[in-house]
């Protein structure tokens, strides 16, 4: 199975940041991330489209050269902001061929974006290693076009509470899909869902309650390890979580 670290290792490092992300795949885990677009046009890895949660700068993302943000540093720390080529260029000599999750945020699923994005998939030779989630069917559509062989996830759940969030009904057809990225609101997951969805062919990762803790998930702080042990039995392929090390040490246990 695959561990996601959400965002990098948050508990020891700034989210997002090199530390966070180089130690992920030096522990052997997969990473989520998530990128938005400067003012000129290039990948930031940052969640917000402000910096104010981060770095306590009140600026949109979209108002700052990539050579502004980068000089950003995190709150009580002294680690900068990275783009994607920071990120990629540290992945390509530390990642041992875990999965790299990329968030395109909706704002930056433009042409330029897509555009952007596949010259960054062919560079780095992304195909076998990186996925990108989040995406609307628009978007996901058009950047088949430019690269079909980027692989697309969306993310699927049973209440849409997000403009790229679908429900399973309105994309279990959808060609460009090549993985589910499972996300449950409150109540989504089943042994029926995930046997449907597997049984469509594609990879089905799933998201965690702990990391919907700012939805309200009634399990974001207990009870997300019995979430775990049902997704493991029902075949999920990956979670994506904000305690890989508490996941992987419940994975040995059940070797």
């Amino acid at each position: 199975m695959e561990i996601f670290a959400h965002r990098g290792l948050l508990d020891e490092y700034p989210q997002n940041s090199l530390p966070a992300m180089r130690e992920s795949f030096r522990r052997g885990f997969g990473i989520e991330t998530d990128l938005r677009l400067t003012k000129d046009n290039d990948f930031l890895i940052i969640h917000d489209d402000t910096f104010l949660k981060d770095a306590n700068v009140r600026r949109r993302v979209l108002d700052a050269t990539l050579a502004e943000a980068e000089a950003i540093t995190y709150l009580h720390s002294n680690e900068h902001l990275i783009s994607l080529r920071t990120f990629l260029e540290m992945a390509a000599k530390e990642n041992k061929s875990n999965q790299m999750a990329l968030q395109l945020k909706n704002t930056s699923q433009n042409e330029t974006g897509l555009q952007l994005l596949a010259r960054y998939w062919e560079e780095f030779n992304l195909y076998d290693t990186a996925f990108t989630f989040d995406l609307t069917k628009e978007a996901a559509t058009r950047l088949k076009e430019i690269d079909p062989n980027i692989k697309i996830a969306l993310i699927v759940s049973e209440f849409k509470f997000e403009p790229t969030i679908y429900l399973w009904e309105e994309v279990k057809n959808f060609k460009p899909m090549d993985i589910v990225w499972a996300a449950e609101y409150v109540k989504f997951y089943s042994k029926e869902f995930f046997d449907v969805a597997k049984a469509s062919g594609r990879i089905v990762y799933a998201m965690s309650p702990d990391v919907h803790w700012i939805l309200g998930h009634p399990l974001a702080y207990e009870g997300y390890e019995k979430v775990w042990e049902n997704l493991i039995a029902w075949g999920a392929e990956g979670i994506c979580t904000d305690y890989p090390e508490k996941l992987k040490k419940r994975l040995s246990q059940k070797q």
